[in-house]
């Protein structure tokens, strides 16, 4: 699923206007419908509602829900803030078709201090129509005044299409009106703004509606940006052939573990397996290999000659796949190691946590990434990398530089992880929730994508497939256990049940 700009999305509602043909104040009544369908099972019928409305499209929005929702017997009254003179077009349509019924239930606000007439309870229900997507410049005067009393005084805020005073394609961070709603009905598309981590007060959730726009100018549309959906993944998943077998399925490497740290070896190789690698031998130190003989009979094993951590590796170009990293700290030898590998080997490469510390102190090594490498970084180690960023889209504009440059692919990890690839493109990522914020599941994650590289698929498609399963595994285990006790032996033991579900 594309993401598209604000300036695109109008593009596409005036092809859809033009073409389909609809008039504006049609697809407009489309829009708040759709809206209208979703916010009737949120709501209930006895809760107190007010919809607060602007005077451009999403106010118009607003306008033809609040009328919806009376006429279907919610409490619902209209608040209108006169912020400009003139409605839109299509808002003064639907602002006069609500006031020629229902003009008792609108009040219009002129000042900040009429706000006081309200007289709403802490858990009324309201719903954001003030601005949407259609601002450029951070909120001020009146607009500004409402939106913080509304952050003040109520908890359960919907937005329409985007919360006002947000940006949809710039960070925000310096706007100081912005609606923290609980929930966003976004129209059509996704936001850029609501992949990044700095809005997560203001979109902590959102749910995406279809309004019918037309599907062939959303296509014609080019955008770098796109949301990796359930189905999106399962078009790219191999069935397995019944006449198969081991051999065809790859052989695995996983550097990893060292004094201390074996179960970062552990969870990787276990996840490597789930994730149907034919072979996997694991490099590490005699403690972890002992851990592993109990915990995973089914992996192979090679030993280094150290006893706290790696200092070699043996014929890496016997592989198919490699992935380095995992507990395997940064001593001066393990160091070594990687370099080796990114001089000899040619295969396909995953580096993870301390392998990526590595990289951020020798820098120059970055040259010898063979083509389409994965690196896979959380937030603070991707800083190490390269600098520390003023915002998350100064930060994505970084990887999507970091990864051209280098020929290689970056999996940024956050809520809606970023797969950035070296064409430019950047997937954000649909799975998963807060349960996987904890030690483990980024070694889980550099099984999984090990064990797709290591069965065929391109690191493209690995690390997509990869990124989506492991937080889809996560969201099925939270049908029986909550997000606190969630571990990532659990994620990986429900990795079966995930990719059954993908491949159906």
């Amino acid at each position: 699923m594309k993401i598209l700009s604000a300036e695109q999305t109008r593009a596409v509602d005036a092809f859809t206007i033009q073409n389909e043909p609809i008039a504006g104040i049609d697809l407009m009544e489309r829009a708040a419908m759709a809206c209208f369908r979703r916010l009737i099972k949120l709501i209930r019928l006895e809760e107190e509602v007010i919809v607060f409305c602007g005077k451009g499209n999403n106010g118009g929005d607003g306008l033809a829900i609040a009328r919806l929702l009376i006429e279907q017997g919610f409490d619902c009254k209209t608040i209108v803030v006169n912020y400009k003179e003139h409605f839109s077009p299509d808002a003064e349509i639907n602002f006069k078709r609500l006031i020629e019924k229902y003009q008792s239930r609108v009040l219009e606000i002129n000042s900040a201090e009429a706000l006081l007439q309200i007289g709403a309870e802490k858990n009324t229900v309201i719903i954001d129509a003030l601005t949407g997507t259609g601002i450029s410049k951070a909120l001020e005067g009146l607009l500004a005044e409402v939106i913080i009393f509304l952050n003040k005084n109520f908890k359960k805020i919907i937005s329409i299409d985007l919360p006002s005073g947000l940006f949809p394609d710039a960070s925000s961070k310096d706007n100081k009106a912005v609606v923290r709603s609980a929930l966003t009905l976004t129209l059509q598309l996704p936001k850029l703004a609501m992949m990044m981590a700095e809005n997560k007060k203001y979109v902590p959730e959102f749910e995406i509606l279809d309004i019918g726009l037309n599907a062939s100018a959303i296509e014609a549309n080019n955008s770098g940006y796109h949301y990796v959906t359930k189905k999106d993944i399962s078009t790219l998943l191999k069935p397995r052939d019944k006449f198969s077998h081991k051999g065809q399925f790859g052989h695995a490497l996983l550097l990893a573990g060292s004094k201390g740290k074996s179960g970062a070896a552990l969870i990787s190789a276990r996840a490597c397996l789930r994730s149907g690698a034919g072979l996997l031998t694991v490099h590490s130190t005699l403690e972890t290999l002992n851990a592993l003989s109990i915990a995973l009979p089914e992996a192979m094993s090679e030993q280094d000659p150290r006893t706290d951590f790696i200092s070699e590796v043996n014929h890496p170009e016997n592989y198919e796949a490699i992935a380095f990293g995992p507990g395997v700290g940064l001593e001066e030898d393990t160091q070594l190691v990687l370099k080796k590998i990114l001089q000899y080997y040619t295969g396909k490469l995953l580096i993870d946590a301390d392998g990526l510390n590595i990289l951020s102190e020798n820098k120059t090594w970055l040259t010898f990434l063979p083509p389409n490498s994965i690196l896979t970084p959380h937030p603070k180690e991707f800083e190490r990398l390269t600098e520390k960023h003023e915002d998350d889209f100064e930060q994505l504009k970084a990887a999507k530089h970091f990864s051209m440059k280098n020929n290689c692919i970056v999996v940024l990890k956050g809520a809606h992880t970023a797969i950035v690839m070296p064409d430019g493109n950047v997937f954000f990522n649909s799975s998963g929730n807060p349960g996987l914020a904890k030690g483990g599941s980024g070694d889980g994650l550099t099984g999984i994508i090990l064990g797709l590289l290591s069965r065929g698929y391109n690191e493209p498609k690995s690390a997509l497939i990869g990124t989506f399963i492991h937080g889809f595994a996560a969201d099925l285990c939270i049908g029986k256990k909550s997000m606190e006790s969630l571990l990532i032996s659990d994620v990986i033991e429900t990795l079966g049940k995930a990719f059954k579900k993908l491949e159906k």
